[in-house]
C-alpha cells in the first residue's frame, strides 16, 4: 500500500516465512523518483534486514514475483535484487522450495555503489579501474563459478583415462564433441551428430581450418563429388571470399594471409546484403546472429535469400555465432545452419563469452562432406586445443551450475547494458546517438557530425586515459561512419560511470 506520508514511496509489509513457518513483518520502501536504481535500493534494504538481524538464516523470502507486484516494480527489479544478495552469499536458492536467508556467520558490508554481484575485480589487492577495463566487452570474471570448474578439473586429472594421454583424438575429445552437441541443443536449437562437431582453439583456429579445406583444395565449390583420395586438387580453386562492411579487421587479414580475394557486402538493418546474382565465390563469412560490429540481427527473409542464392551461385556460408548467448528481449531466430537443407553452412562458436577469454576452446560444425576434410587439415595443421582442458569442458557443459550461471549473467550484462545507455543519453546525448542492442556485450554509439573530433582520434585520446574503445570507422572497408563500440559486460556501473565521464570531459576539452 502507498503510505500518504511518504507519497513519492512504494511501501510493503513482507510476511517472511522460515522453516517454522514463522511470520516476521517487515517493511521495505522504494524512492521511485530517485536516481538510484529500484532493484538497488531493494538489495540495500533486504541486506541491512539480515545484518540487523530482522532476518535470520533459514528465512524464506517471497518470490520475485509476488515481491515486484506488492511494490509494484517489475519483476526484473526484484530478479535483480535477489541475485545480487545470492552472489554477495546472503541468500541462498532451493530448487522447488524459494529464495532463504542463507546460514552466514557475519554480517556483510553494504558495497558503497551497491554493485558488488556485477564488480570487475576491483575487489582484489593491487586492482584498479584502469586496470580492469572501463568498457569492458569481456565476460565478467569474477562471477564465473571458478569453484565447481576446480571440480571438474579435479575430477577429470586426479585419475585420467590412459588413452587421453595416450592417444590421438581427431576432432577433439570424444565426450566433449557429445557435450557440445548437447549443449547446442538446448541452447540454440541446433541438431547436429557429435561427428559432425569438431573442436578447435577458437576463432582463428577455425578459420584456419576452413581457409586451408575450402581455398587450397578441391572443396571450394560445395556442389559436386569429392574424394578423399585425390591428392592433387585442380588447378583452379575459387579464393574469392564475400565479407560483412563493417567487420572484423583481424578476419580481413588472416582471410588475406591465407590468399583469399575479398569482396564487400555492406550491412543495412536486415543484415549482411548480397553480392549480385551469378558473381563467382568460395564462400561468405557473416554473422547473422549479432552483427558485430553493428548489432543487427539479420532478417529471416535475409537469412533465406543468403541460402538461396549460395545453392543458385554454389558457394559455402560460414555462419559465426557470434553473440548469440546474451539476448535481452526475445530469442534469436534460427540460425542458418538449421535452416540449410543442402548441408551448404559451416557454423563457428566459441566458449571465449561464456566462460573466460583465454579459455581457447570452439568449435566449429560442418556439413557432413566437410567433415573428413577438415579432421585431415587438422591434423596436418595440428590440434590447437588444448586436451588438458577438453574433458573438464566435457562435464562443466553439463553442469546445472554452468546454465544457472548463463542466466545470471544474462540479467547481469543486461542491467548494465541499461545503465550505460542511460548514461550516454543522460551526458552525451548532444554528441553521440546510442541505439539500445536487444543483445550481446557492446553498444555502438555514432559520433554526431557536428563535434569535431573523429572517432579514431578519440580511441587515441582515450587509450592515453586507460580507457579502452574501438573507432567503429576502423571496421569499415568502404564506408567512414564514426563512432565509438563501447562494451559493459565486465565492467561494474562504477566503472562505466567513470568511462563515460572520462569522455565527456574530454570532448568538453576538444571544443
Amino acid at each position: 500500500m502507498v503510505s500518504d506520508k511518504y507519497p513519492i514511496f512504494f511501501q510493503m509489509e513482507i510476511p517472511v516465512v522460515n522453516l517454522r513457518d514463522e511470520l516476521a513483518t517487515l517493511s521495505l520502501r522504494l524512492d521511485k523518483s530517485g536516481v538510484r536504481p529500484l532493484y538497488l535500493q531493494l538489495a540495500d534494504q533486504l541486506r541491512q534486514l539480515i545484518n540487523n538481524a530482522r532476518l535470520h538464516p533459514g528465512d524464506r523470502l517471497p518470490s520475485s514475483r509476488r515481491l515486484a507486484e506488492e511494490l509494484g516494480i517489475s519483476r526484473t527489479s526484484a530478479l535483480n535484487a535477489y541475485d545480487q544478495l545470492i552472489a554477495e552469499g546472503l541468500l541462498i536458492t532451493r530448487p522447488a522450495s524459494g529464495v532463504f536467508v542463507s546460514a552466514i556467520e557475519q554480517a556483510v558490508t553494504t558495497p558503497t555503489d551497491g554493485t558488488a554481484h556485477c564488480q570487475s575485480g576491483l575487489g582484489r589487492p593491487g586492482a584498479s579501474i584502469e586496470a580492469a577495463g572501463l568498457f569492458d566487452a569481456g565476460p565478467d570474471i569474477d562471477q564465473f563459478p571458478f569453484d565447481d570448474w576446480a571440480r571438474c578439473l579435479s575430477r577429470v586429472w586426479r585419475r585420467p583415462d590412459p588413452g587421453l594421454l595416450r592417444d590421438r583424438h581427431p576432432g577433439g575429445y570424444w565426450p566433449l564433441r557429445q557435450a557440445i552437441s548437447r549443449y547446442l541443443k538446448v541452447m540454440r536449437d541446433i541438431q547436429v551428430s557429435p561427428e559432425q562437431v569438431i573442436v578447435t582453439a577458437g576463432n582463428r583456429d577455425a578459420l584456419s581450418l576452413i581457409a586451408t579445406v575450402l581455398l587450397q583444395t578441391e572443396y571450394s565449390r560445395p556442389q559436386v563429388e569429392h574424394s578423399l583420395l585425390q591428392t592433387n586438387p585442380p588447378s583452379q580453386t575459387n579464393s574469392t571470399v564475400w565479407l560483412e562492411d563493417p567487420g572484423y579487421p583481424q578476419l580481413r587479414q588472416g582471410l588475406m594471409a591465407a590468399g583469399a580475394k575479398l569482396e564487400y557486402c555492406p550491412v543495412d538493418e536486415h543484415g549482411m546484403t548480397l553480392p549480385a546474382a551469378g558473381a563467382p565465390g568460395c564462400f561468405a563469412w557473416m554473422t547473422p546472429a549479432r552483427q558485430y560490429p553493428l548489432g543487427v540481427n539479420m532478417s529471416t527473409q535475409r537469412r533465406l535469400d543468403w541460402l538461396s542464392r549460395s545453392r543458385e551461385d554454389n558457394f559455402w556460408l560460414v555462419e559465426d555465432d557470434y553473440d548469440s548467448e546474451f539476448h535481452y528481449r526475445k530469442a534469436p531466430a534460427a540460425p542458418l545452419f538449421n535452416l540449410d537443407h543442402q548441408q551448404q553452412v559451416i557454423l563457428v562458436g566459441s566458449f571465449s563469452k561464456v566462460m573466460f577469454r583465454t579459455l581457447r576452446i570452439g568449435y566449429l560444425l560442418a556439413p557432413e562432406r566437410l567433415v573428413e576434410p577438415l579432421l585431415a587439415a587438422q591434423h596436418n595443421l595440428g590440434t590447437l586445443a588444448s586436451m588438458p582442458v577438453q574433458p573438464a569442458l566435457a562435464e562443466f557443459l553439463e553442469h546445472r551450475r554452468f546454465a544457472s550461471h548463463l542466466r545470471r549473467m544474462k540479467r547481469c550484462y543486461q542491467q548494465r547494458r541499461d545503465y550505460l545507455f542511460e548514461l550516454l543519453e543522460t551526458h552525451l546525448g548532444d554528441s553521440f546517438c546510442t541505439e539500445l542492442p536487444d543483445r550481446g556485450m557492446h553498444l555502438v554509439s555514432l559520433l554526431d557530425s557536428g563535434v569535431g573530433v573523429t572517432d579514431y582520434w578519440l580511441e587515441q585520446q582515450l587509450a592515453d586515459r586507460q580507457v579502452h574503445v574501438s573507432a567503429l570507422s576502423s571496421h569499415y572497408k568502404n564506408a567512414n561512419v564514426q563512432g565509438l563500440l563501447l562494451g559493459f559486460s565486465g565492467s561494474s556501473e562504477q566503472q562505466l560511470l567513470t568511462g563515460v565521464k572520462i569522455l565527456k570531459e574530454l570532448l568538453r576539452d576538444s571544443s
